[in-house]
């Protein structure tokens, strides 16, 4: 089945030549920020909800990336690879951090979220064929971009007019979602023709897990702070779940098309526009 693989491949890099994936270090004290860092207890309870899941999600982008990196021999993507798992390893750390300061605020079921995560993710590692796991990290992507594209364009809405440094620590991990949104999916073309395969991935796994999976935490941390036992933020929860619910549910046909590579004008667009904006916080 390798050989197989790795005689498949002919895709490159699509990263842009001018967009370097570079892994920074920056730090956040995120002393003195209460779980309610965004604009409302739902937007709020949603990120955190993500971060819960981010750091076993990185760390299984990291692994398939690694046990496959044999595998390609074009240049540009072995160096976006590298960088990607740099990065990944970054956010993976702080957002375990964020992770240690939600628990101190009374949520046990977190570490049962957790463990239910990397069983889910363990299970369907060893039971699938190579060509589903290399969906796997590739799917990750997929949301991560979306959120983190989202997250920087309609910023008002989840940030409303606040500021804090768990904000500044998602605006510099948006971007560099953005900066690697290329790669776990350039790794799957190198390795799989059949791109259309991702759609199947999405649609049957990962949409469904990830739906049930964040809004299910972020569902279990309003109910526990009592925000949905009032019966007048029912109209704000499901005004949020109607406004949040596309940006994780479209985009799965686009690996349909043979032609399709990441990267549109306007994603360029947004990237160097962020870049800007956060400047401060790169420097």
């Amino acid at each position: 089945m390798k050989n197989r693989i790795a005689q498949t491949e002919t895709a490159h890099s699509s990263t842009p030549d001018d967009i370097a994936i570079t892994p920074r270090r920056p730090e956040f004290d995120f002393s003195g920020v209460g779980k309610y860092w965004l604009r409302d207890p739902f937007t709020s309870h949603f990120m955190n909800a993500l971060s819960i899941v981010v750091p076993h999600s990185e760390r299984t982008v990291i692994d398939i990336v690694r046990k496959y990196a044999d595998q390609i021999s074009d240049p540009k993507l072995m160096r976006d690879m590298d960088a990607l798992i740099r990065q990944e390893g970054r956010h993976a750390f702080m957002h375990l951090r964020c992770n240690d300061l939600l628990k101190k605020c009374g949520y046990p079921a977190i570490r049962l979220f957790e463990r239910f995560q990397k069983f889910f993710v363990s299970i369907l590692r060893r039971i699938s064929p190579t060509v589903w796991e290399l969906a796997i990290p590739a799917s990750f992507e997929h949301f991560t971009s979306a959120i983190s594209r989202d997250f920087i364009v309609n910023h008002k809405f989840w940030a409303g007019d606040r500021s804090n440094a768990v904000i500044d620590f998602t605006n510099w991990h948006a971007l560099e979602e953005l900066e690697h949104q290329a790669v776990c999916f350039d790794v799957f073309a190198a390795l799989e023709k059949r791109t259309w395969l991702m759609t199947l991935s999405l649609l049957f796994v990962w949409m469904p897990a990830t739906l049930v999976s964040v809004y299910g935490i972020q569902l279990y941390f309003l109910l526990k702070d009592g925000i949905l036992l009032k019966g007048k933020n029912w109209g704000p929860y499901l005004a949020f779940i109607f406004k949040s619910l596309p940006m994780l549910t479209r985009g799965a046909f686009k690996y349909v098309h043979k032609s399709y590579r990441p990267w549109s004008r306007k994603d360029i667009q947004i990237y160097r526009e962020q870049k800007i904006n956060i400047r401060h916080i790169l420097a």
